[in-house]
């Protein structure tokens, strides 16, 4: 092999190389890229369901504040019901004494 023939090989295999290396720097950079999009998707994904988890522990944090409330005006009711029953009961028998008191006075 003569000179020029080894200078011109080197050159080829430098251009190669070159050529190459631009092959693995573009593959690279759209492998960056996909995972860069694949990892932005997946962070999506993540907020959506939280977000989804959210609405949903609020949801049933609403319901079960409501059945609360509706189970403590229920309690609230019966308590007045008891009140008022033994309000009339003393009220009944205020006025029975008063009457009796005043028969037999």
């Amino acid at each position: 092999m003569s000179g020029l023939d080894a200078v011109k090989k080197i050159v080829e295999t430098e251009a190669q190389a070159r050529r190459i290396v631009d092959e693995a720097s573009a593959k690279a950079q759209q492998i960056i890229s996909e995972a860069r999009d694949q990892a932005e998707r997946i962070r999506q994904e993540a907020n959506a369901r939280a977000e989804q988890r959210r609405e949903e522990t609020l949801r049933e944090a609403k319901e079960k504040a409501e059945a609360e409330a509706r189970q403590s005006d229920q309690e609230t009711e019966q308590n007045l019901d008891t009140y008022r029953k033994l309000s009339e009961e003393r009220k009944a028998a205020a006025v029975s004494k008063a009457v009796e008191l005043v028969l037999n006075a």
